[in-house]
Parts: structure tokens; C-alpha cells; sequence
């Protein structure tokens, strides 16, 4: 039977209902409204610090202040005071280098170089068509000076900056070349570069171990999709049995032409989500139904970054292919470049890539299948781009992983060769214990 509540007693109940939501209302309000007032008054005690140091020091400082080196100092130490080991601040010019360089392209001499143990700048690739090689540049050249400063008396980043520059500026370049002849003295020689538009080079491609192919991402950057595609039909077409990607020492990049990759690789589903400050999820690019049959290894190390992690991740995450290598940066956060009034901009962090399971990468890294490690002789060469396929130690690892997925290589790598070799020759009865054992215990093998 119910029960019939009175109107009195039911408009007493609204009363203390909307007293109630009234109260809890004020007090969010309150709440919002301290926070904010606090956050105003942290704010303004910053500008007003800023201010009293800037009077101090023009009032005192018996130096010449440069505005513009002022402006972007502060600015630069505004960002640096983030912790956010990611952000940046870019000046009007660094800024347009920054652009050019998502493009693929760049305005400078056109070299990749290392730090040697000197501390100078060893080059390891000559761009082609760059300033450099039209100024006869080689591979193996050591830079020493730049403009008639030693490069030791330098950052090496900073000398690595001032290659780049604007298009018809030149720099001079004192140069040690080694000897063409085993124990003869190096060639010290002088060079002057106009600095000129170069195209970055992001893919290397080959075929390894008789019948695999090899595709090498330094990075994500415009065009680097459209040519994977294209030599990936080649290689395809060529009728290889495997594919192995190298994304090692890849610091990331365009996260859309990194998707546009994985959609020729996997099959329909979402490939990159991202996770933003307030914990919503989006997805923000997706792959198609069409996908390759060729089984594939991606290789990986501790230099492999953001969109090249995330590839891996997708690779493995779909049971597309296995990782061989080492465990990857863990560097999972998006940032979004912001630019001002004046052509500055600030790159910060806006949220953090998700892999398919939705966890977050960010600060643990990609775990890979099949861990192998270089040694500091194998790893310095292949800093210098240096190291062959057949002598690289992780590529042919990948190459074994491949036979793992049932690949037929030509030129299996003689590890793999001398573990066959080593393995006892199964009887008949073995076989069918061996059989017996895995139907009983409901196993599947699962790739380690």
C-alpha cells in the first residue's frame, strides 16, 4: 500500500532540496573563484618581479641589452620553467627552420655528421644535391672550425645550428680529410658553402638475406609515406617473402604520415588515440581494411621516439609483426606547436599517445619480442651509418624473427643456421609425446 505524502510536507521537501543545491552551488563557486583569484595573484606577483628585476637592471646594468635577445630569453626561460622536457621555445627564426624542416626540407650545407671522440664534427652522409656535395664535401671528412672557430670551443649542438642558415649566406669550413692511403696524413683543406635548399633523407631501402625486404625510417616527415608506399610495392613486387623496418634512432616526427604508413600495413581498426589534460580520449587517425600478407619485424632501440614508438606499438599490438632490439625512449606525448604574434612560437605538451589497449607509453617505453643489444663498435658504426645489413647484429635478428613467423629466407642468418644445426634430430615417438603433450596441456607457442 503507499504512502501519500502531504503538499506541505512536499514543498518543504523542494525547499530543502534547492537549499541544498544552492549551497553546494556556492560553495563549487566559492571554490572556483578562490582558485582563480589565487592563480591571479600568483600571476601577477610573477609580472611584477619580472618588472622590478627589468627596472633594476636598466637603472644599474652597465652593459648594452639587445631587446630582441632579451625578449626571447625570457620567453625561453618561461617555457624551461614547465619542467616539460619537451617544450621549446622558438624564436621568429628558428621557427621558420622549424617549418621547413616538417616539409623535408632545409636551407644549409646539407650534412649529417657525429660528434667524433675529438669533439669535432665527422660527416656520415652528404645529402645529394645539397650545397655540400656541389662543394665537394665528402663522407669521412672531419669538420674542425666553422667561420674560423674551432668546433671544440663550441657546443657541438650549436655548431650543428649554424650549418643551417638562410639561403645565399655562406660558411667556411675548415676540414681534416683522411688519407685515401692506410697510415698517410689527413688533408687539412678550407671550404666556403652558400648555404642552399637541401632535401632531408628519411627512407633507405634495399633487399637482404636473398629475399627480404629492408626499409629504413629515420624519420617521420612530409613525403616519407608516398615514398615508403612506393618502394614498398617495389620491394613487394620483386616478390619478397618478409618485411623489415628499421625505425632505430628515429626521433619521431609527423604523426599523420606515420599513420598513412600503418594503414598499408594493418588491418581496418584505430591507429593513434591521444589522451588529453582532462583524461578524454580521442581517436585521431584510423586504418583501412586493406592490409599486407607479408609477415614483418620492426626493429627498435633507446632512440626511438614518439610516432616511431607508437608504429611499433601498433605493429605489435596487432600481432602484425614482432620487435627486435632494445626497449624504446618512452617518449608518448603530443605537443602542439603555438605560434605568436610576432612569428615566435612555444611547442608544448598537450596530452599523451595511447596504445590500442589504452595505456599510455609515455615514460615507460615499448617493450620488445626479441631483445638483442649492439656492442659500442657496432653501435658507433651504425651512428655513422656505417654498419652493413649482413654485419648488423639486431637486423639479422629481425631476419630470424621473420623465419619465427614462417618466412622462407634465401640467406638465413647463420645464427639461425648454427641453432638448427644444434637442434637434435626429432624420432617419430618424440614427435608424438611432443604432440600428445601439447594437446593435453591446450598450449599455443606465443613469440617471446
Amino acid at each position: 500500500m503507499s504512502k501519500k505524502i502531504s503538499l506541505g510536507a512536499g514543498l518543504a521537501l523542494a525547499a530543502i532540496s534547492a537549499a541544498v543545491t544552492v549551497s553546494i552551488t556556492y560553495v563549487y563557486a566559492m571554490n572556483s573563484f578562490n582558485e582563480k583569484v589565487a592563480d591571479v595573484n600568483e600571476r601577477q606577483a610573477m609580472y611584477t618581479k619580472l618588472s622590478e628585476i627589468d627596472q633594476k637592471v636598466r637603472q644599474d646594468y652597465v652593459g648594452e641589452i639587445d631587446e630582441e635577445l632579451l625578449s626571447d630569453s625570457i620567453c625561453a626561460g618561461y617555457v624551461a620553467g614547465l619542467g616539460d622536457a619537451q617544450a621549446k621555445y622558438y624564436s621568429a627564426q628558428k621557427y621558420k627552420e622549424y617549418e621547413s624542416g616538417l616539409t623535408g626540407k632545409s636551407v644549409g650545407v646539407g650534412v649529417v655528421t657525429v660528434q667524433d671522440e675529438d669533439g669535432n664534427m665527422e660527416v656520415v652522409d652528404v645529402l645529394p644535391g645539397s650545397a655540400a656535395e656541389s662543394s665537394g664535401i665528402q663522407k669521412g671528412d672531419v669538420i674542425v672550425s666553422l667561420d674560423g672557430k674551432e668546433i671544440v670551443r663550441l657546443t657541438y649542438g650549436d655548431a650543428v645550428n649554424k650549418l643551417d642558415g638562410q639561403a645565399g649566406t655562406t660558411v667556411e669550413l675548415g676540414i681534416l680529410r683522411p688519407s685515401a692511403e692506410e697510415g698517410g696524413a689527413s688533408e687539412q683543406i678550407s671550404l666556403t658553402v652558400t648555404r642552399a635548399e637541401y632535401t632531408q633523407r628519411s627512407l633507405t631501402v634495399s633487399t637482404i638475406n636473398g629475399n627480404v625486404g629492408y626499409l629504413a625510417i629515420s624519420q617521420f616527415s612530409e613525403g616519407t609515406d608516398s615514398q615508403f608506399n612506393t618502394e614498398l610495392t617495389k620491394l613487394l613486387q620483386s616478390g619478397v617473402a618478409g618485411i623489415v623496418i628499421d625505425v632505430r634512432n628515429n626521433l619521431g616526427g609527423d604523426m599523420e604520415v606515420m599513420a598513412n604508413i600503418l594503414d598499408t600495413l594493418l588491418p581496418a581498426g584505430n591507429t593513434v588515440s591521444l589522451a588529453d589534460s582532462s583524461g578524454n580520449v580521442t581517436v585521431e587517425y584510423t586504418s583501412q581494411a586493406n592490409e599486407i600478407a607479408v609477415p614483418i619485424s620492426v626493429i627498435v632501440n633507446e632512440s626511438t621516439y614518439g610516432a616511431a614508438e607508437l608504429f611499433a606499438a601498433d605493429i605489435q599490438d596487432y600481432k602484425k609483426g614482432l620487435l627486435v632490439g632494445t626497449k624504446t625512449a618512452g617518449s608518448g606525448q603530443k605537443q602542439d606547436i603555438i605560434s605568436l604574434s610576432d612569428g615566435s612560437a612555444v611547442l608544448i605538451s598537450v596530452g599523451e599517445y595511447l596504445r590500442i589497449s589504452g595505456e599510455s607509453f609515455n615514460g615507460v617505453g615499448i617493450d620488445v619480442d626479441v631483445e638483442k643489444e649492439l656492442d659500442s663498435d657496432q653501435a658507433a658504426l651504425l651512428s655513422r651509418r656505417q654498419l652493413l645489413p649482413s654485419e648488423d647484429v639486431q637486423v639479422q635478428a629481425a631476419v630470424a624473427a621473420l623465419i619465427r613467423q614462417g618466412v622462407q629466407v634465401a640467406e638465413p642468418p647463420e645464427e639461425t643456421e648454427e641453432a638448427a644445426e644444434s637442434q637434435p634430430e626429432e624420432t617419430a615417438s618424440s614427435a608424438e609425446a611432443s604432440s600428445s603433450a601439447e594437446s593435453n596441456a591446450g598450449a599455443s607457442s606465443t613469440a617471446e
